[in-house]
């Protein structure tokens, strides 16, 4: 089960990734998107989850614990990409 939620963690991960390959400068519509693709990834693992483990107590509780989860992982995966930039100079300051 525990792969199942990495390849939602990985999501962003590859979209930053790809990001960094063209180059481009990280904006507050690149972060929004990662977030969004974080959001989309971790809920529908969790769901996933959910079901192959066929537990119903606190659905919503995984549910609303998940939503928490990939926002913070967005916002932190998108604060190592504004660090990398600062870092390797190509920021804007």
């Amino acid at each position: 089960m525990g792969t199942i939620l990495l390849i939602g963690l990985l999501i962003p991960v590859v979209y930053l990734m790809q990001l960094i390959k063209k180059k481009q400068e990280i904006s507050m519509k690149q972060v929004t998107f990662t977030i969004l693709l974080s959001i989309i990834g971790v809920v529908i693992t969790t769901i996933i989850m959910l079901i192959f483990d066929q537990s119903k107590s606190g659905v919503w509780a995984y549910i609303l614990s998940a939503f928490m989860v990939a926002i913070i992982w967005g916002l932190l995966l998108s604060a190592c990409y504004y660090v990398y930039q600062v870092l390797s100079g190509s920021a804007k300051k």
